[in-house]
């Protein structure tokens, strides 16, 4: 083997291994591991854009409309900072590193990156680090001498929250490892592969079902459900029908084992005190917003002299919830619990218009008949959207690379090897 040889196996190679790494590390945050994982994605595509010079004979695709949104709305929070009278205060800083990611990725969907890609690889690399939380979870759940105070399912919702990440965080990623998983089904022809994925999926879809997630388990629920019925009306419409009827009972049973998810448990969320404030200020200023500096000053400080809100939320939350109440007033608690809302307080409308367009463009991309699933994965993402921001629990990370696999998965499938 040559060296010309040998280095174009390392251009093809590296780059997919360090995103794989990369895309296992997502739920355990910013660990040695991420960073390691960060430094061979790296220098992997660097490498493959030196030897592979994918700019040659570029054309424009339609698909690359995703990848210019997702640079967009990484570049409207450091323009709009210029415009913002308030100096950049930390949650600035934190939202534009958080977003860098749709940067990273919009420059790597555009450019091009190594057909050796497949939503094989990724789907067992999703659901092996999924497989791997379960088992962390339980090891913390038998072996951990800490937090035997509390009961045991909210012992191991403490456990897992200390040790891996927020239960936010830990779904969007599993119903996106089902989604990739169920967009690489017709791509495996071994059965036995197939019965194993079935399993690992199975065990992954447990994290979600076990967790605190109200949010997470719909979404789940509707990936699941939906799959079922999908496939089962393809074989048989009687056996559709029938397995409509099962999704439903289990969606109810699941509704009922719950808690959090009983229709008693919402007539009491603080979301909508947090939502209807949130909507008032974002009336005050609907076309600029008030620049994420300026809105992490006046958000938290209106919350605390608005009736709606104190009430609501800072008395029968943050100052009951020692946690929230030892991070003192930030902006990091105090949120306005919706993706949609952060984007127009923070940005103004076309913040808001921006991240609308990332869900309708990512909806239109071309890949087949994994189109009914890439909208599985939108609505659970829609769901998180709704009730938590982009940020800390809903990662711009996540969302930018899982969209990115399932359309440069596709489109791999389609070039020969």
């Amino acid at each position: 083997m040559n060296k010309s040889t040998l280095l174009q196996i390392i251009s093809q190679w590296l780059p997919v291994v360090g995103l794989l790494m990369l895309i296992s590390s997502i739920p355990y945050g910013w660990t040695v591991y991420q960073k390691i994982s960060c430094i061979i994605f790296g220098l992997g595509y660097a490498v493959y854009l030196w030897t592979a010079k994918p700019w040659r004979g570029w054309h424009w695709r339609r698909e690359h409309w995703l990848y210019v949104v997702m640079i967009v709305l990484w570049l409207m929070i450091p323009v709009r900072q210029l415009f913002d009278p308030t100096p950049a205060t930390d949650y600035f800083h934190f939202q534009w590193h958080k977003h860098e990611w749709f940067l990273y990725v919009g420059i790597m969907g555009i450019l091009g990156f190594s057909s050796k890609l497949t939503l094989r690889q990724v789907a067992w690399v999703m659901l092996g680090t999924s497989v791997v939380m379960f088992l962390h979870c339980g090891w913390l759940y038998y072996f951990a001498d800490e937090f035997h105070d509390y009961y045991s399912f909210e012992r191991w919702e403490v456990l897992r929250r200390t040790h891996i990440n927020s239960h936010m965080v830990m779904n969007l990623y599993i119903n996106g490892a089902l989604v990739v998983a169920l967009c690489a089904w017709r791509t495996i022809k071994n059965i036995w592969e197939k019965v194993a994925l079935v399993i690992a999926m199975l065990i992954a879809w447990s994290v979600i079902l076990f967790s605190a997630g109200r949010i997470g388990a719909i979404g789940s629920l509707v990936i699941v459900g939906v799959a079922l019925i999908y496939a089962m009306f393809r074989r048989n419409r009687y056996a559709g029908l029938a397995c409509i009827v099962l999704v439903v009972a289990a969606v109810l049973t699941v509704m009922l084992l719950k808690p959090r998810l009983r229709p008693d448990a919402f007539r009491h969320e603080a979301r909508v005190a947090i939502w209807d404030y949130s909507l008032r200020m974002a009336k005050q200023k609907p076309i600029t917003g008030y620049g994420f500096s300026t809105l992490s000053v006046q958000y938290v400080e209106q919350a605390y002299t608005d009736p709606v809100m104190y009430n609501g939320f800072i008395a029968t939350v943050i100052e009951l919830n020692p946690a929230f109440a030892a991070q003192g007033k930030t902006m990091q608690t105090h949120h306005p619990h919706n993706a949609f809302l952060l984007y127009w307080l923070g940005i103004g409308i076309f913040g808001l218009l921006a991240f609308i367009a990332l869900f309708v463009v990512a909806a239109c991309l071309p890949i087949g008949e994994n189109r009914v699933f890439l909208w599985l994965f939108l609505f659970a993402l829609f769901l998180q959207c709704m009730t938590e921001p982009v940020g800390a629990h809903v990662l711009p990370q996540c969302i930018a690379l899982v969209l990115f696999v399932i359309e440069r998965g596709h489109r791999s499938a389609l070039q020969p090897l």
